[in-house]
């Protein structure tokens, strides 16, 4: 991600689904050794939902009024394995994704 951003990240927030898994949020965290932000409500495109409805009926006038919403409850993953480590477990993610590739070449598949 730093990468592709061109910044270091020093924290990641997460939603969705597969916040719900304590195991890989914090194989995230150990894997890019930077601290995971899970918050309490996951499911960011209902409360999305919720925050637009807000506005449109004007419970909310400014973007400033949401600053409180959703941050109470938060976890938080920190990195609990050695950079070392972390850099083993990466190198072998990556070759396992490498020894995936063409795994499906199509042969053998019913038509759709």
């Amino acid at each position: 991600m730093s990468k592709d951003s061109g910044h270091t990240l020093a924290e990641l927030a997460v939603d969705g689904g597969m916040s719900n898994s304590q195991l890989c949020m914090q194989t995230q965290s150990d894997i890019s050794q930077i601290k995971v932000d899970r918050p309490v409500m996951r499911e960011t495109t209902a409360l999305g939902a919720a925050i637009a409805a807000g506005f449109a009926t004007g419970v909310w006038k400014d973007i400033e009024d949401l600053k409180g919403i959703n941050m109470e409850g938060r976890t938080y993953f920190e990195p609990k394995i050695p950079k070392e480590k972390a850099d083993q477990m990466y190198a072998r993610w990556n070759k396992a994704v490498e020894m995936s590739k063409g795994w499906d070449s199509g042969e053998g598949t019913a038509p759709v």
